[in-house]
Parts: structure tokens; C-alpha cells; sequence
């Protein structure tokens, strides 16, 4: 059950990370575009671009848990003796998994509160702020996801 939940979460992740690069994209295409076209750019692209871009950051972090390509925990877990390199992973992937409930899920879900609490708005594009502190706690459930897979993958190789 778990693998087919991490096959459909690794679908869904590309298809937002595919979407959220090809906005973008387009967004500084268009304002770019807009700056020589009229002599101003359109003002609600720039402010865009800065929410894409963190939503594409904060997915492709859990992306690149999936995937096994987070530089700073290779380079700490290789640097071990063999016996010493297996205790190693399971350390990090504990505290992988500590700092993401706490930093992503229980952190993240108090800005999205807050926020929601607050209601301010993003002067140019009109909606509220939440959309720039919801990718922590949405990416965090991805992490979440892939640590686990992760960590169990391990605990069957040993």
C-alpha cells in the first residue's frame, strides 16, 4: 500500500513541479515581453514569479528526497566506515524525519493559520498570502512520504 501511495504522490509531484516550472516560464516570458512591448512591465507578473518560484523550490526539496539526491546527507553518510556508514543513515533518517514534522508540517501549518487568520493580500495578484506558506507544509507531506519509503527501503537491504 505504501509503494502505490509513493507512486501516486510521485505522479502528482511531477505534474505540480512540471506546471509550476512551465508557469513560471511563461510568467517572465510574458513579463519580459511586456517591458519592451509597452515600456512597463505587467505588474503582477514579478510578484508571481516570486510565488512560483518558491512553490517550485519547496516541491523540487521533495523531489530531490525522493530521489536520494539531497547533497548534504550523502556526503555526511559517505564519509563513515561501512558498519558505521548503515547507523549513520538511520540517524539521518530520523532527524530527516523529526525536522520535517516539525520544521514543515507543525511550523508550516502555523504560517498557513496565521495567515489565514490575518487574510492580507498579495497587493498585485489579489489573493491572499497563504500561497506562499503552503508549499511548506504540502512539500513537508511529500518528504514525509518519501522518507518513510526511504527509511523502510533501507531497513529491507539490511
Amino acid at each position: 500500500m505504501l509503494d502505490t501511495l509513493k507512486k501516486h504522490a510521485l505522479r502528482l509531484l511531477n505534474v505540480c513541479l512540471i506546471a509550476a516550472v512551465a508557469l513560471l516560464v511563461i510568467d517572465v516570458l510574458l513579463g519580459v515581453a511586456s517591458r519592451y512591448l509597452w515600456g512597463a512591465q505587467i505588474k503582477w507578473t514579478e510578484e508571481l514569479a516570486g510565488v512560483l518560484l518558491i512553490w517550485v523550490s519547496y516541491l523540487g526539496i521533495a523531489a530531490a528526497f525522493e530521489a536520494r539526491a539531497h547533497l548534504g546527507i550523502d556526503i555526511l553518510t559517505n564519509r563513515f566506515a561501512a558498519g558505521m556508514k548503515l547507523k549513520m543513515a538511520f540517524f539521518i533518517h530520523f532527524v530527516t524525519l523529526a525536522f520535517t514534522l516539525i520544521v514543515f508540517e507543525i511550523g508550516g501549518v502555523r504560517l498557513v493559520m496565521q495567515a489565514l487568520h490575518h487574510w492580507n493580500v498579495l497587493p498585485a495578484l489579489q489573493v491572499s498570502d497563504v500561497v506562499q506558506y503552503l508549499p511548506l507544509p504540502v512539500s513537508g507531506l511529500f518528504i514525509l512520504l518519501f522518507e518513510v519509503c526511504n527509511l523502510r527501503e533501507d531497513l529491507k537491504h539490511d
